[in-house]
């Protein structure tokens, strides 16, 4: 084991073990936090990260692990991108480089990478509800350690901690909830409880006014006075109480005992607290005041830009300004696409507006709310009442485009199917980063097209380029009468270069396929292999086209943009020739997803005549399980959807 003698010049040398940090002194955790930024900032140059919050929560993980004992107590990561330096100081320092890489370590909370990490992490507001859990379960079995729920002021503005809270507060469990208040989520919050936090650290006068009161007292417990004095005086105090802005006073009047705020860069000032209250048997926040990206001077000016980055984000030349510029150009995402076009629709669309929740950096809507900010409506990390509210707004006559992450909409899904689709609610749905991503299992977007395409109303749309992406989104505010879920890839967009602009717009016929490719029989029979591809898989079938031309096989690929409804007619022509061989693709579960949807209509159609032959379908997707984090181009191939592999498949499909 290395120690402080055998590395007198680096602290975090020294820290093999959350044990090695409780001999340092308050000094030495000082410099080991300046090291610690150092080191994260190096690694993320590297492998690419969350940096900002992490370097904002470095002496509050610091303090945690000086005066609690992990895997003992346990610490409930919200969120958990925001869990690099806890990562370090648990035995995980060596494996840094490989963070977020394939087979690597994750960017998130993972349960079995570390017996220190207590539950799995990876979306907002849920370390609360976590934590009133585990309290009642170690209750329950007589077992004595603390239950510590880390929760950001972003993710606390969630419905589900606020009804943690509530819950809390009735039942008095011995839950310390960490409040890292930097007054950011991924963009900046926004919200009556955010405003309510910005108090909070701007009133402190409460408790110098309590303790005047209190000394008063006292002063005048030695003296005579009337009854009617002193019932006075008790009026002042309760008024005080009651109409003084007192720090946290919200979550007193919910039952949850407050402390704070104080400044979480202080690490001898946090241990202080800890320690005061690492005994209390009581549910309690302790509020503790950062700055995203302290310690590294580009991301405390621009904390969004840099909350995360991807590898080389300080490099040592700046590119040409021409480079510059083609590197932009040239790396045109479908988020990009989504947004301008968006924007140009709003030009004559006056009822158009855009709702996000909380992810307008990530989707690109910053962009939208200040060309339209009358028309923009951030609603915090709230998915089920950006939904709802959309729901509102089309009832009322608007035409509202919710921009989500797939996975996010998760959270949302009986919002979808009550307050959107029962009402047959003109609602569009901008679902980005649908499709394999690198930050692992808690945050690919492979289950939407299954969860949409099962309820009813829903029109389920997939583009196969930015042109399509754009004639969807136009075709979809003009036309629909019903809710439209539209998805598109964490990815640059497919043929950006003669995307078209302003109030130019191309209409389709979103419901109907169309054949890109015809291809040649096999072996001079009339069997075709026919690939039926959603989305950012018809890249992948032209791709691979090309593979096979070369082993001899010729394929038809037809786009098949829309997963519901399905183009019945191409479909049953397709099914009519039994030697054709059909192949679905797509970028989601194979589960109840696009080609379940064939397969079911193909069995539908067979029953119509049960003595017709039809031809034979095979589905390709994400199999039935949770796929780690890296490039999306690895777990492409990793899942059998990279078009090498599909060349390999489709060769030994076609026999050859």
């Amino acid at each position: 084991m290395q120690t402080l003698v055998q590395h007198p010049t680096s602290f975090l040398d020294a820290i093999v073990t959350p044990a090695e940090l409780k001999k340092l002194s308050i000094n030495e955790l000082r410099s080991l936090a300046q090291e610690i930024r150092a080191e994260i900032v190096r690694n993320l140059n590297k492998t690419g990260g969350h940096l900002a919050s992490n370097l904002g929560i470095v002496e509050i993980t610091l303090a945690l692990h000086y005066v609690f004992e992990t895997p003992r107590d346990q610490i409930l990561w919200d969120v958990g991108h925001q869990a690099y330096v806890h990562k370090m100081l648990t035995g995980r320092r060596d494996k840094f480089q490989s963070l977020r890489q394939f087979k690597g370590l994750s960017g998130f909370i993972n349960p079995q990478e570390s017996e220190h990490d207590s539950f799995v992490a990876g979306h907002s507001s849920t370390s609360v509800s976590l934590g009133v859990g585990m309290a009642i379960a170690r209750d329950h079995l007589k077992q004595d350690h603390k239950v510590i729920a880390l929760i950001g002021d972003g993710g606390l503005t969630g419905g589900m901690a606020l009804e943690a809270l509530n819950h809390l507060g009735h039942i008095q469990r011995d839950v310390l909830i960490l409040l890292n208040d930097n007054e950011m989520s991924i963009s900046e919050n926004l919200g009556g409880f955010s405003q309510y936090m910005k108090r909070i650290k701007e009133t402190f006068f409460y408790k110098d006014i309590k303790q005047k009161i209190t000394l008063l007292e006292d002063q005048l417990d030695g003296m005579s006075l009337t009854p009617a004095v002193w019932k006075l005086i008790e009026s002042v105090k309760h008024e005080a109480t009651e109409r003084i802005d007192t720090p946290g006073i919200v979550f007193e009047k919910l039952g949850v005992n407050y402390s704070g705020p104080i400044d979480g860069h202080d690490v001898g000032a946090i241990i202080e607290m800890f320690n005061k209250v690492k005994n209390e048997r009581v549910p309690l926040i302790a509020h503790l005041i950062t700055q995203k990206g302290k310690g590294f001077d580009p991301a405390e000016r621009d904390s969004i830009k840099y909350h995360g980055v991807k590898k080389s984000f300080e490099p040592r030349v700046e590119p040409a300004a021409s480079e510059q510029a083609q590197k932009s150009k040239s790396a045109k995402t479908y988020s990009d696409v989504f947004t301008d076009a968006l924007i140009d629709l709003a030009k004559v669309e006056p009822n158009l507006v855009a709702i996000t929740p909380a992810t307008a950096e990530g989707s690109g809507l910053v962009k939208f709310g200040k060309a339209y900010p009358e028309r923009f409506f951030d609603v915090a990390i709230c998915e089920q009442h950006a939904v709802t509210m959309a729901a509102g707004m089309a009832k009322a006559g608007l035409k509202p485009v919710v921009s989500i992450y797939s996975t996010f909409l998760q959270r949302a899904i009986d919002q979808v199917i009550h307050d959107v689709a029962i009402m047959n609610l003109p609602v569009v749905f901008g679902i980005d980063r649908g499709g394999l991503v690198e930050d692992g299992e808690t945050h690919q977007g492979v289950f939407d097209i299954a969860f949409m395409r099962s309820v009813p109303n829903f029109t389920v749309l997939a583009p196969k380029d930015a042109n399509e992406l754009r004639s969807m989104l136009y075709m979809t505010i003009k036309e629909s009468k019903g809710p439209v879920a539209i998805r598109f890839p964490r990815d640059e967009a497919v043929n950006p270069e003669n995307l078209a602009s302003g109030e130019t717009f191309t209409t389709i016929d979103c419901t109907k396929w169309e054949v890109l490719q015809e291809g040649a029989p096999l072996n001079g029979s009339n069997a075709n292999i026919v690939v039926l591809a959603h989305g950012a898989m018809v890249k992948a079938a032209t791709e691979a086209s090309l593979g096979l031309k070369e082993k001899g096989i010729d394929i038809t690929i037809v786009n098949a943009r829309s997963v519901k409804p399905l183009d019945v007619q191409m479909l049953n022509t397709l099914l009519d020739n039994p030697e054709n061989q059909i192949i679905t693709l797509e970028e989601g579960c194979v589960s109840g997803g696009f080609g379940a949807a064939v397969l079911e209509h193909r069995s539908q159609y067979r029953m119509s005549d049960p003595k017709k032959r039809l031809a034979e379908v095979v589905p390709l997707g994400v199999p039935d399980r949770f796929i780690e984090h890296g490039g999306r181009a690895i777990l492409l191939d990793e899942v059998g959807l990279g078009h090498k592999k599909l060349v390999e498949f489709i060769s030994g499909f076609a026999g050859q």
